[in-house]
């Protein structure tokens, strides 16, 4: 693997069927990962959870099991900062993998110039689409586009050392990891960074035993007026998109797209 790339999967020290798991999918895709036990809401102290998230989001209170997932990935982005390497691949311990990932991995020739963060994954939503632009580049059977729209899912992205030293400057946290990456109306450090998609992706989540979710802890619904509030956020994060961004789709140079995953190098995409 080259010494370009950091690579790490988030696993909890406790979860050992996942991780053997992975180990051999990974293997499978000729890459090599490390792990370190990830951030864990049934064992760690509350208040270490507190100092480095607040209580409260935009969409609510943040619940520990949310809190303890962003703070693992911000170890990770620590543990990349403290080696030489340019970028470093995150992933979560629950994802098919592509058999193409190590290559991918291997040559990094594709990596947008302008990019501060790839999003390697598919999240599995039946009617998810995003925002994609209509200038896009190919390597081995796949595109690489600019992300225009809010995304769900960090269970695979690679990042600079500038997007994790920003990231990390947002602490103390106040949203969901995927919402801190994704969301360009929610997260004012995704708002400043250039987002690229691979698709078909070399990610998905959803590689794991019927009921194995293992940060587990009771989620508080808000009500009455403080519902509602929640509701208003969500609706206008959902269509607050910079004017520019507005432009693309309607000079059509952006299209919305359903993303789908390619797990076996060996199929073709016609249509690239």
């Amino acid at each position: 693997m080259t010494q370009r790339l950091y690579i790490e999967m988030i696993n909890l020290a406790r979860a050992e069927e996942r991780r053997t798991r992975m180990r051999a999918e990974l293997a499978k895709a000729g890459v090599d990962a490390q792990f370190f036990p990830a951030f864990d809401s049934a064992s760690e102290d509350p208040a270490q959870m507190q100092r480095q998230c607040k209580a409260e989001g935009p969409w609510g209170p943040f619940h520990s099991t949310n809190m303890a997932i962003t703070i693992s990935h911000a170890q990770v982005w620590e543990r990349f900062l403290k080696t030489d390497a340019e970028f470093c691949l995150v992933m979560e311990d629950d994802v098919f993998v592509s058999t193409d990932l190590g290559n991918w991995l291997e040559d990094l020739s594709w990596w947008p110039a302008d990019a501060d963060v790839v999003k390697l994954e598919r999240w599995r939503a039946r009617r998810l689409r995003v925002l994609l632009s209509s200038h896009q580049t190919h390597h081995r059977g796949r595109r690489i586009a600019r992300l225009l729209s809010r995304h769900v899912g960090a269970a695979g992205y690679i990042l600079t050392r500038s997007a994790a030293e920003r990231f990390l400057a947002q602490r103390p946290f106040n949203l969901t990891i995927d919402n801190l990456l994704f969301n360009f109306n929610a997260s004012p450090a995704a708002r400043r960074m250039k987002m690229y998609q691979v698709e078909p992706a070399l990610l998905e989540q959803g590689n794991e035993q019927q009921g194995a979710a293992l940060q587990a802890a009771q989620r508080v619904r808000p009500t009455g007026l403080a519902l509602l509030r929640q509701k208003l956020k969500r609706g206008y994060y959902e269509i607050a998109y910079p004017l520019p961004t507005l432009l693309r789709l309607l000079m059509g140079r952006a299209s919305l797209h359903k993303i789908t995953f390619m797990p076996d190098t060996a199929e073709e995409v016609d249509r690239l």
